[in-house]
């Protein structure tokens, strides 16, 4: 049987998935008791409210702009927020707060012209000061923003500058051709906040953003209501329902079934698996791409992994890729190659495909010294992640690499942790761990997966990989000012990714939301946000 297969029984038989599926179903029925007045929208007689409701990721994280890292937290910031530019569901940025943008210097600085006739929820104006006041709060240490390592060796704070009531300057410590992408919406809680606001704990009781939907009551790690914004500044996006009530699930697959029963009216992010089940005749899917990715780090100055680079190449070498993506994902996503620039336009092409090679894996094991392990997996419970882990540990027991799944909880995200990532320990903790899957969402350009998941400083290097060529391959990529330079740095990235393997990136998804028949204007981007003054 080969570690497809394997998987495929494994998630269908064990209760490794069961669990999961059972945890999902328990959200969905907090969601039962919903009154169907409204429940379809404009497809119940009379209904009125007119209401939305939508099945969100899991919200492991406050949604605030300081905290958020996740689907669930994101999605709901996307409604109440907004950003200087939107990134829609072709990955083009499209004006918000920032009518426009423009660079100069080589890309160093960078000049935002911030568009006028903005109220937030509680009736202020949005000026150059708003902005200004957002990212040097990211920016503030004493914030402990996760947004503020996208701005590591590229942006401090005294490079965040008000040139007058609509125009904000941005001088970078580097140039950076893509900066645009930085600040926008797929970047983590880079909303805008009203000056002298915080973007703490205190954001999730009032939520005081510029965007479409006003906050009426969040219940912590469950959903949140919103009214719609009599105000919003943009004349041709006005919201058409009246209230939007968005809600978590653990399991997609079993939000589908509510959609089904009226419960809801659409839900994101659902598997290629749950998607090849769903009759189209019932419910419409929207696909988009997207270069968001599971990645499985293997950590390279602790633990069995980092006895030798061989070890890593070998494990990488087990994974059946196509096979995976064929029989488990049933072909949504695209193939990964351990590297984040693959889906990029800036690829280099000519990097040759990794594909499995279980007789040459052997090989660099014995050469390597090493006659296999036991290891933990480190990460938690969602359905994507809850395929990948199995075909994993499948493929990783032919070169007698034992990965013990029993570890997977909640804790992966929250657990204590060093911030400096000094101590060589083995929790169980996303950045302490041994071996991890973490998942990433879409970004319009590489930079932020750069700087923060593979340069040795980087805050979310959970391999804690450390090479001087790589960082000088980073730093090469992200001053590039023609997209040919981009992809000689490119090259030179991708080929040090294969050759230290410190992480395995297995495919990359094709973003699958589900929505009911009727509902018009649906859609996720790349990040999985949807736009709900799009909705009708």
């Amino acid at each position: 049987m080969s570690a497809v297969e394997q998987t495929t029984e494994m998630v269908s038989t064990s209760k490794f998935s069961r669990r999961h599926f059972i945890q999902g179903a328990a959200v969905a029925g907090a969601g039962v008791a919903l009154p169907m007045t409204g429940a379809l929208g404009s497809s119940v007689a009379g209904a009125a409210p007119r209401t939305l409701r939508v099945a969100i990721g899991k919200i492991a994280n406050a949604p605030t702009p300081f905290s958020t890292n996740d689907a669930g937290s994101l999605q709901i910031l996307a409604n109440a927020g907004e950003y200087l530019s939107w990134s829609n569901s072709r990955n083009e940025l499209t004006p918000r707060v920032a009518e426009s943008w423009k660079a100069s210097a080589g890309g160093k600085i960078w000049t935002f012209k911030i568009r006028q006739g903005i109220k937030f929820h509680d009736g202020s104006a949005l000026t150059a000061d708003d902005v200004v006041w957002t990212f040097k709060s990211h920016i503030d240490p004493a914030n402990k923003s996760n947004g503020a390592g996208k701005f590591k060796g590229i942006l401090n704070a005294e490079g965040v500058k008000k040139v007058d009531k609509n125009t904000v300057k941005f001088e970078l410590l580097s140039g950076v051709g893509t900066f645009p992408f930085l600040m926008s919406s797929t970047s983590y809680g880079l909303l805008i906040m009203k000056n002298g606001e915080s973007g703490g704990p205190t954001w999730e009781t009032k939520m005081n953003g510029c965007g479409p939907y006003i906050l009426e009551s969040y219940v912590k790690g469950d959903r949140a209501t919103f009214k719609k914004n009599p105000n919003y500044w943009d004349k041709a996006r006005q919201p058409k329902f009246d209230k939007l009530v968005t809600i978590s699930f653990a399991s997609q697959e079993a939000a589908v079934a509510q959609i089904l029963t009226g419960k809801l009216d659409a839900t994101t992010g659902i598997s290629g698996a749950t998607a090849a089940k769903i009759n189209k005749k019932k419910i419409d899917l929207v696909k988009v791409k997207s270069v968001a990715h599971l990645m499985v780090h293997m950590r390279s100055d602790f633990g069995p992994f980092s006895v030798d680079k061989r070890v890593r190449q070998a494990a990488a070498l087990t994974l059946d890729r196509a096979g995976f993506l064929k029989g488990v994902l049933k072909g949504s996503g695209s193939l990964g190659n351990d590297s984040v620039m693959d889906p990029f336009p800036t690829a280099d092409k000519s990097v040759k495909q990794r594909a499995k090679d279980l007789a040459a894996a052997k090989k660099l094991m014995a050469a390597a010294g090493s006659k296999g392990f036991k290891v933990d997996l480190s990460t938690y419970h969602r359905d994507d992640i809850d395929l990948l882990a199995p075909f994993l540990k499948s493929s990783w027991a032919q070169i007698g690499i034992d990965l013990n799944l029993g570890k997977i909880s909640d804790s992966y995200y929250t657990a204590p942790w060093d911030a400096n990532q000094a101590k060589k320990v083995e929790n169980n903790y996303w950045l302490e761990s041994n071996c991890g899957i973490t998942e990433f969402g879409h970004r319009g350009a590489p930079t932020e997966y750069l700087t923060r998941v593979f340069r040795s400083n980087g805050d979310w290097n959970a391999a804690h990989i450390k090479d001087r060529k790589l960082d000088a391959a980073i730093d090469e990529y992200n001053t590039a000012t023609t997209p040919a330079k981009a992809k000689v740095a490119s090259k030179k990235i991708q080929q040090l990714s294969l050759d230290l393997s410190p992480y395995i990136i297995v495919y990359f998804e094709v973003r699958t939301s589900a929505a009911r028949k009727g509902l018009k204007g649906f859609y996720t981007n790349g990040m999985g946000q949807f736009d709900a003054a799009a909705t009708a």
